[in-house]
């Protein structure tokens, strides 16, 4: 089951209606409501109910139909008829702006973007000067957005710049604007609407697809991966059957339709022999996830350092592939297409990053204390991947390829501790912080909050669920706290 906010789902709040339906919530009421409701922690059961009330209405229809009955009752505007002196009022009347957006084309400069906007080259260079005061121009990609107000003024080559807004960031956007024959650069926030939601179900294949059918968004999916691994052989230990959840973060900003995906809150899954859960928590030490006791989820290395990993060859003695005679394995190999990301098993500094003989390309880590982590066979380097760099844990160092002496492509990952080869899978490495006295107190209070809004929120979507008509599919969501 996943409970997931659409678009449709928070434009339904902004929708006015009339209908009869609504006469008890109308949208902007129900907007107000949950903003009210996300004011406290108690209110989230509310809040919960009230946003999936608001995308029910939406998907059954009541909002159109409330929409197509303002129009009906809506006179339409006199016809005026035109006069001399309307005629002269409208010949001394100013041009309006335009508004247009615009992307660069491939290769193409900004100020070269504008000018193909017939906008005068004076105007182009004075507002891109301004704007790289507060953005980095490098950074503009071909198809982003730039938006822009143009002006065509008398006795002017071209157009005039009257405003110009960049995108820096989900929530940040450049802007320029006109203020006499000089431009005013500032950095504005772009309003967005925080959500909370819930995905969970059972495994069938792997944690990977399973989580994707029920519509858990990739990068939240990876973090998960990544969270579990410190703990979980996912080739070994996960069978189908198993169950798991993800209630997570995402903001979404109207102005542009965009949602970004926000930070896991807490995780659970569910295996036949024991059950892993994380919740996030954050003080003056910084943020960190912990089991149900204070102790911290983290280890000093991941067991599996690629997503959607399959265990291929295990660590000993083994007939090689290629050679044809038994010799000791020293690593594992996960099955990786070529060019999936290899993550860096732990925080640590870089010792190599070269061609390394049957190897092919090879990194090795040495890492806080005695342990190394080596990564062999890769197609390319991470950016930065290079001798001296340090790493932290789970970031990108390489991808995986079929170099130095294979059959085809995957990973091999070898651990060493005090300079001698051990199995990776059978590491016993101790947890990190450990939480205690007051922290632990406060940890623990407000896990129970987390608990207690993921059981509002399943209530919440049962009650959808029987307000479904029948024949018609379950949506499956709702809107987030703010």
């Amino acid at each position: 089951m996943r409970i997931d906010p659409s678009k449709d789902a928070i434009q339904a709040h902004e929708k006015s209606s009339h209908s009869s339906l609504l006469s008890l919530m109308q949208p902007k009421k129900l907007l107000k409501t949950v903003i009210k409701a996300s004011e406290s922690p108690a209110g989230f059961g509310i809040l919960a109910l009230v946003g999936i009330t608001a995308v029910f209405l939406y998907q059954t229809g009541a909002f159109e139909a409330a929409s197509e009955s303002l129009q009906s009752e809506t006179p339409a505007a006199p016809i005026m008829a035109e006069t001399a002196q309307a005629s002269e009022i409208d010949k001394t009347k100013p041009e309006e702006p335009s508004l247009l957006s615009l992307s660069l084309r491939s290769g193409e400069t900004l100020i070269e973007a504008l000018l193909r906007q017939d906008v005068n080259s004076q105007s182009a260079h004075r507002a891109v000067a301004e704007l790289s005061s507060v953005a980095d121009m490098r950074r503009i990609r071909p198809g982003q957005e730039i938006r822009i107000k143009l002006l065509q003024e008398a006795n002017t080559d071209g157009k005039t710049i009257e405003e110009l807004r960049l995108r820096t960031a989900f929530d940040k956007e450049a802007t320029v604007k006109r203020t006499g024959e000089a431009y005013q650069p500032s950095e504005e926030d772009i309003k967005t609407i925080q959500l909370t939601n819930l995905v969970e179900g059972t495994i069938e294949d792997s944690l990977y697809i399973s989580a994707q059918k029920e519509g858990l968004p990739a990068p939240v999916i990876v973090n998960a991966i990544r969270l579990l691994s410190f703990d979980v052989d996912f080739e070994r230990e996960i069978r189908t059957g198993d169950t798991y959840s993800v209630y997570y973060t995402r903001r979404y900003a109207p102005e542009f339709d965009d949602i970004e995906e926000g930070k896991i809150l807490r995780i659970n899954l569910g295996m036949q022999k024991r059950e892993l859960e994380g919740t996030l928590y954050s003080d003056s030490e910084g943020s960190d996830y912990f089991d149900a006791e204070g102790n911290s989820t983290r280890r000093a290395l991941m067991k599996t350092p690629v997503d959607k990993a399959v265990m291929t060859s295990s660590y000993g003695k083994r007939k090689h592939p290629v050679l044809g005679y038994t010799r000791m394995h020293k690593g594992v190999d996960f099955r990786a297409y070529t060019g999936t990301p290899i993550m860096a098993a732990g925080d640590g500094v870089i010792e190599r990053a070269n061609r390394y003989g049957s190897y092919g390309n090879y990194i090795r880590i040495r890492h806080n204390g005695n342990y190394q982590t080596a990564y062999a066979h890769l197609s390319k380097f991470g950016k930065g991947s290079k001798k001296g760099r340090r790493v932290k844990q789970g970031q990108i160092i390489g991808y995986s390829g079929a170099t130095g002496r294979v059959t085809g492509a995957h990973l091999h990952y070898e651990v060493y501790y005090n300079g001698k080869s051990v199995n990776p899978m059978s590491l016993k490495l101790p947890s990190g912080r450990k939480l205690q006295g007051d922290d632990l107190n406060i940890f623990q209070a407000q896990r129970d909050t987390l608990i207690a809004q993921i059981g509002q929120t399943r209530e919440a979507y049962s009650i959808l669920a029987s307000l479904e008509p029948a024949g018609r599919s379950t949506s499956r969501t709702a809107i987030g706290d703010n």
